[in-house]
């Protein structure tokens, strides 16, 4: 009886310890900010949906607008970590709105055709969703409905790819992280051919979004189809936009990062951020995402560089 005992303590300590390596993330210290957060309801159809927002103390007439989507079976308070509550920073620095929507059961009606989650099966109007926030902010906060971006992590940011291919007009830039485009095989949205403004931001090592294309999966379950590489991703956006093949330049902002960046007078800009050795996170140097989503580098704030592309659009 005694060695069972000690063989179950063994393997608590071990399961324990494994817990504590790969899946354990402490969470990062929230910053001095001018307001707080808000959480409020709206109803899309049928449906009450769930926001958060965050709108600095002194916002300016006429502010941008912000949306910030969770990734998959997360929330909007998880999002907030895993950004390290850099977006409610930069709202205060540079004078916009943030809003964090949250997905229907955790999840977003996104583009992939394979996904099976309960948003995907009951399709669930989220493009509906982020056009009555855009109304509603424009009508409550005189947030200007000409400058609205969306940043998505993982799922969220393949809701993103969703606007950029259903409805570029909507929204001024979008900027998913941890996602590329599905396949034509995987593709269940109507492209309208129309260009839009989008940067990519992956890691390299990516371990559920792979970096050079195939198939997503949440470490061997719940298949969500074969993506493009992020390559390809930003390929197809700077063709609709109407740039050469080998029109991109390329920069190295540091050595854990290369930029590649399709920018000219009279264009939608598309640019691709490649963190070298990454996983599926988004770095920061606030937050220090779970071991078993990848490596977090160092050295690039990718919230910081996602709002500088942002801001460099114009309606």
């Amino acid at each position: 009886m005694k060695t069972v005992f000690r063989v179950l303590l063994a393997l608590l300590a071990i399961a324990a310890g494994l817990y504590a390596y790969f899946v354990y993330a402490p969470k990062p210290v929230q910053p001095t900010l001018s307001a707080s957060l808000q959480t409020e309801h709206i109803q899309v159809g049928a449906l009450d949906r769930q926001y958060s927002y965050y709108i600095p103390k002194n916002l300016p007439a006429n502010a941008p607008l912000l949306f910030v989507l969770h990734g998959s079976l997360q929330t909007s308070e998880d999002i907030r970590r895993f950004t390290g509550y850099e977006y409610e920073r930069l709202a205060d620095a540079h004078g916009f709105a943030v809003v964090y929507p949250q997905g229907f059961e955790n999840n977003w009606n996104d583009c992939r055709k394979v996904a099976d989650y309960a948003a995907r099966k009951q399709n669930i109007d989220d493009k509906g969703f982020i056009r009555a926030l855009i109304q509603r902010f424009a009508e409550q906060q005189h947030t200007d409905s000409a400058r609205v971006f969306l940043t998505g992590y993982s799922s969220g940011g393949h809701l993103g790819f969703r606007f950029a291919l259903e409805e570029p007009g909507l929204l001024a830039g979008i900027a998913p992280v941890a996602a590329n485009l599905p396949t034509a095989d995987n593709l269940d949205c109507k492209a309208s051919g129309q260009p839009a403004s989008v940067l990519v931001v992956n890691g390299s090592d990516d371990p559920i979004n792979p970096y050079n294309g195939g198939v997503v999966t949440l470490f061997g379950l719940g298949n969500r189809g074969t993506v493009r590489s992020a390559a390809e991703t930003a390929g197809y956006f700077a063709a609709l936009s109407g740039y050469p093949a080998n029109a991109a330049t390329r920069q190295e902002p540091s050595p854990s990062v290369r930029f590649e960046q399709w920018r000219a007078a009279g264009k939608h800009e598309v640019g691709l951020y490649t963190v070298v050795g990454g996983g599926h996170l988004i770095p920061q140097a606030i937050y220090r995402a779970p071991r078993m989503l990848g490596k977090t580098v160092a050295g690039f704030n990718a919230p910081e560089a996602i709002w500088a592309f942002f801001a460099r659009q114009q309606p």
